[in-house]
């Protein structure tokens, strides 16, 4: 049997688990009699590359697992290889179909199946029945409809025992291409956030932290620097999560973990163990949704917005950590006035990132289940995104998606973070005039270069907040773009014996012609820089400012 798996990422810069995940499960298996073939590409992909490889290997059935980003992609694939070989099977798993599934399958005559839940203690039957659909009532999670045109379900798959699944590094599939791994330490989530495929659908299994222990060790030697915890909430057990921080402090200086906490929950045991943690060893990332506590109430999302403001200022307070926080606009009584004030807020408590999602109403979720409640309108397409609510107009859903473009370029970008975040605690409203003026000049329609983002916010400082051109200019310099166009040209060449100013940069000891000097000067403020007549990169070899 030739079986395809077809692996569609985002981007080459991420690597989907299904595919080790489920394989490792068949290590002890004879399956000898499958001849594998893995094609892979991303959303960015040529279609007709991937539908011509998929056709060379003449497979006799074909895998792939679709969620939000990849589905439409998928489809468009597997439908035209369907019109062409009819008789290879298809079957898709995935968040997808965590929802009710017979309208799909009938409206997508191409499918064989589909499979719903966690396929690693289904997958081994899976593929001894593949061709066998009479067997397929034996195997939790399967939906297919029969020779006799009838939907049979056989409901949710959920693996009894996570910790005795084999980890997906033991497949040949597993990807070690990429300086990060992901890792679940566990499945299932104690929340019961509304809005999410995770909320209060299982119990919460663990993996002995010993075995969590034996698998970093080997990812390291596998040459691997970053480990992502897949998690939904690192710290939903106190317990579990200090007995992890214990074990990944002891790969300090050799991996660094990114992990999903909840601020809301942070013991004072955990607390005394980030203070004691090596700086740098964690990047934090913080769900939020909302700073408004009859959202959270809405979504049936634990801990105060109080609670997680405390926690997150407890971590900014440490200065060790990268935190990066979520909002989700869309969500119920959520208005865009309380998004662009959760912005601000969280902006001037100088979070290292904030992003803004539009809300998603998956299917399986009780949010999508009752949306009608909240007069949430929403895509019925991937990525099934809300059009509208009672709380949130279609223009204002539109201005939010800009403001995420505008926090993504400006406020996350290492650049201009200090400069944006600056405007924005100068002036109360430069959110709102700034948004105002990319709505009214179109100016994010097209993807704009690092240079040219920088170009744009200072024309809009020289327009309207003239005391942020210093700091814009500053910025670009250091960034090493042109001193021939934009705030480039603010800056003035010292010249030793012909300027008037003290160069605090100037040391007579040094080579005199190693480097060209210039300075801004605005006020009482001045920034020297020197550039190193030998690099070509542009940026600044000393920098110094006077103020």
């Amino acid at each position: 049997m030739r079986l395809i798996w077809l692996d569609i990422n985002a981007s080459y810069s991420h690597s989907s688990l299904a595919l080790p995940a489920l394989h490792a499960q068949l290590t002890n298996h004879q399956s000898d009699s499958i001849v594998w073939h893995v094609v892979s590409g991303t959303i960015n992909s040529d279609p007709s590359l991937l539908l011509l490889e998929i056709s060379d290997f003449c497979p006799d059935i074909i895998l792939s697992t679709a969620w939000l980003f990849n589905h439409t992609f998928i489809q468009n694939i597997l439908g035209r290889y369907k019109s062409l070989n009819p008789n290879t099977a298809i079957i898709l798993g995935g968040p997808e179909f965590c929802g009710e599934n017979e309208d799909y399958l009938r409206s997508n005559k191409y499918l064989t199946a589909v499979f719903r839940g966690e396929g690693e203690e289904s997958f081994q039957l899976l593929v001894d029945t593949l061709f066998q659909p009479s067997f397929w009532n034996r195997i939790p999670g399967m939906c297919w409809i029969n020779e006799s045109g009838k939907y049979i379900d056989n409901g949710e798959a959920i693996v009894s025992d996570f910790s005795m699944l084999i980890p997906p590094e033991m497949s040949r599939f597993f990807s070690w291409d990429k300086h990060f791994v992901q890792i679940e330490t566990s499945r299932g989530c104690f929340n019961t956030c509304s809005f999410c495929v995770s909320g209060g659908c299982r119990k919460v299994q663990n993996i002995a932290p010993s075995k969590i222990k034996d698998r970093l060790t080997y990812i390291y030697s596998r040459g691997i620097t970053e480990i992502r915890v897949l998690d939904r909430t690192f710290n939903a057990s106190s317990e579990k999560a200090e007995e992890l921080l214990l074990i990944f402090n002891e790969f300090k200086g050799k991996l660094k973990f990114h992990l999903e906490i909840h601020p809301a929950l942070l013991t004072d045991k955990i607390r005394r163990m980030l203070v004691s943690l090596e700086p740098g060893l964690l990047h934090l990332e913080a769900g939020l949704q909302s700073l408004d506590n009859k959202v959270l109430n809405a979504c049936k999302r634990s801990g105060s917005s109080e609670k997680s403001v405390e926690g997150v200022k407890f971590i900014l307070s440490l200065h060790k950590f990268e935190l990066h926080v979520d909002l989700i606009a869309g969500l119920p009584y959520y208005t865009y006035f309380a998004l662009v004030e959760d912005v601000k807020y969280l902006s001037s408590l100088n979070i290292d990132e904030i992003q803004i999602e539009l809300l998603k109403l998956l299917p399986g979720t009780k949010l999508r289940e009752d949306a009608s409640i909240y007069g949430i309108v929403y895509s019925p397409t991937p990525p099934y995104e809300v059009l509208r609510s009672n709380s949130i107009s279609v223009n204002e859903l539109y201005k939010a998606s800009i403001l995420s473009k505008v926090i993504d370029i400006w406020y996350n970008n290492k650049i201009w973070h200090e400069s944006f975040r600056r405007l924005q605690n100068d002036n109360p409203i430069f959110i709102e005039t700034f948004l105002d003026y990319i709505l009214t000049n179109k100016l994010l329609n097209s993807r704009l270069s690092q240079e040219n983002n920088g170009m744009l916010l200072y024309k809009f400082c020289d327009e309207f907040y003239q005391k942020a051109v210093f700091d814009v200019a500053s910025a670009w310099i250091v960034a090493g773009f042109s001193l021939k166009k934009g705030p480039g040209k603010l800056a003035m060449p010292w010249i030793k014996g012909l300027s008037t100013e003290t160069n605090p940069l100037y040391n007579e000891m040094h080579d005199p012609n190693a480097f060209n000097y210039y300075y801004l000067h605005r006020d009482e403020k001045m920034f020297w820089f020197a550039l190193d007549k030998k690099d070509k990169k542009g940026k600044p070899a000393k920098t110094h400012l006077s103020t």
